[in-house]
């Protein structure tokens, strides 16, 4: 990677050779101004280099201008805090290859958690080991469990199951299976979907649903790789591999006597969490992308993304995740100008009508499966970041308003840094 992040204060011997993209950063409000650097810039540079302004939103005509100026995107951060603009740079990087690897099969994204995530998947893939995946409702927990399967050159096939979907009365049958006449409507015997994965991938979703039978026949089955059927007196091996997923908390369960303490040890050894999006938004750029090439190919459009339509996206914090960016551009993509320019318009209303609170300062959590600590982290997170978009980036302006101690500020801005 050859890329060079530049300030408005810069002379021809901040411009080493060979540079392959370009950065500029500048809150300057002048147009005139503005493209007059921006053309310093590209004399520097050179012609072949990509140069992306990083500036205040520009109107279309103004945008015209820079671009004739030299400029090959524009980027507007959420505001002009310094973790904002880290944020929205980083997402222009990922999406233009800059930093790999920026996809694990069908998942995309080159944050850090996400690129640990891919370091995770490939080490665990190939295990015998039940691994358990945790996560809010649409940040991709099933698209983690087929990539597993798709890395552990397993012969069978991948088996998902959604525990809710079956009645406690049921579960037992549906899973392990039954005997003939072992209950009233039993008239033939039936392999359970434990056994009938092979040499496959069972993924098992939203475990935290199953009853507690259920939870002790699973623990069996784990710890002997054999299973009984409803009914029988003889068990039949089980060779499949066990991926289980859920948005719970399975600890706080457990402490409620709704989840066994030993199934829950048994499974948590291999554990991969994955990051809401709101953590790591500098993935927005290539999840747009990516939704955007697959409703063409599903299609057969030529849907375009304009330029300046995604930092609109920077500033909800989408509580359904993946799954409700991937509902919104999809709907924007329905709705794609005469040019088949994404509707940003759309855009921008189908997130407002999402939005339960005009207050973007809140904390959003589900005391079904949020933990005390998870939603103190979260809440820091979004308290430091709004605290630095009141004060225009200032940190000193920040640091008295927070009434933290000069070392104590700086400690929790670094704490959540870390995870953009």
């Amino acid at each position: 990677m050859s890329v060079l992040v530049l300030t408005p204060h810069l002379s021809p011997k901040d411009v080493p050779s060979g540079i392959k993209k370009s950065i500029l950063i500048t809150n300057e409000q002048g147009i005139v101004s503005l493209g007059e650097r921006t053309e310093r810039v590209r004399e520097l540079i050179g012609q072949e280099a990509v140069l992306i302004l990083c500036s205040q939103q520009p109107t279309n005509s103004d945008r015209k201008l820079l671009v004739e100026c030299g400029v090959t995107e524009i980027i507007t951060p959420q505001s002009w805090s310094v973790a904002h603009i880290v944020e929205r740079i980083l997402g222009q990087l990922i999406l233009g290859g800059d930093i790999t690897p920026n996809s694990c099969g069908t998942m995309c994204g080159g944050t850090k958690r996400l690129r640990d995530l891919y370091s995770h998947i490939e080490k665990v893939a190939a295990l015998s080991e039940p691994i358990l995946i945790l996560g809010e409702t649409g940040t991709g927990k099933e698209l983690v469990a087929r990539e597993i399967h798709n890395r552990s050159g397993r012969p069978d096939a991948y088996l998902p199951v959604n525990c809710p979907e079956i009645t406690p009365e049921l579960m037992s049958s549906e899973l392990f299976g039954h005997e003939k006449g072992a209950f009233t409507g039993a008239d033939r015997a039936r392999m359970g979907l434990i056994a009938s994965a092979g040499k496959g991938t069972i993924f098992l979703d939203e475990i935290g649903e199953l009853d507690i039978q259920s939870q002790a026949r699973l623990l069996r089955v784990l710890e002997d790789r054999k299973v009984r059927r409803v009914g029988a007196n003889s068990f039949e091996a089980v060779q499949a591999r066990v991926v289980l997923a859920t948005n719970r908390d399975l600890q706080a369960a457990s402490e409620e006597g709704r989840f066994r303490r030993d199934l829950l040890e048994r499974i948590r050894g291999f554990t991969l969490e994955l990051p809401p999006l709101r953590e790591r938004k500098a993935d927005i750029p290539i999840l747009v992308s990516h939704f955007i090439d697959k409703f063409n190919d599903e299609y057969k459009t030529r849907v375009q993304i304009a330029s300046g339509s995604v930092d609109y996206l920077f500033h909800y914090d989408w509580p359904g995740n993946v799954r409700e960016l991937r509902a919104v551009v999809r709907k924007a993509a329905v709705y794609a100008d005469n040019s088949q320019y994404l509707n940003s318009l759309i855009l921008q209303e189908s997130i407002r009508g999402r939005e339960a609170n005009p207050l973007r300062n809140v904390v959003p959590f589900d005391p079904a499966g949020d933990t005390w600590r998870n939603l103190i982290d979260r809440a820091q997170s979004i308290y430091f970041r709004a605290l630095l978009t009141q004060t225009n980036g200032n940190r000193e302006a920040a640091i008295k308003l927070s009434g933290l101690s000069k070392s104590q500020f700086f400690e929790k801005i670094k704490e959540f840094s870390k995870e953009s």
